[in-house]
């Protein structure tokens, strides 16, 4: 068995929108926290239409992504 590869975008932003999801990748944390704040002041602003962000972490010992957070941008 190979050890599984680090990432080199070890975190995901996923924007669930009326017409299908979005996802960016990110090399750090804060880079894609970063992101989330921006979304959620521009659903705020009224200028994006997001119902839900998901922030997700590669696991490089199951080889897969895992769920990190879970926001709701209306309720920020």
């Amino acid at each position: 068995m190979t050890a599984a590869k680090r990432k080199s975008r070890p975190w995901a932003v996923i924007l669930s929108t009326p017409g299908s999801p979005y996802r960016t990748e990110h090399t750090s944390e804060a880079e894609a926290y970063e992101q989330v704040r921006a979304e959620i002041a521009a659903v705020k602003a009224g200028s994006r239409n997001v119902s839900r962000i998901r922030v997700e972490q590669w696991d490089r010992l199951a080889d897969r992504w895992q769920l990190f957070d879970l926001i709701d941008p209306t309720t920020e």
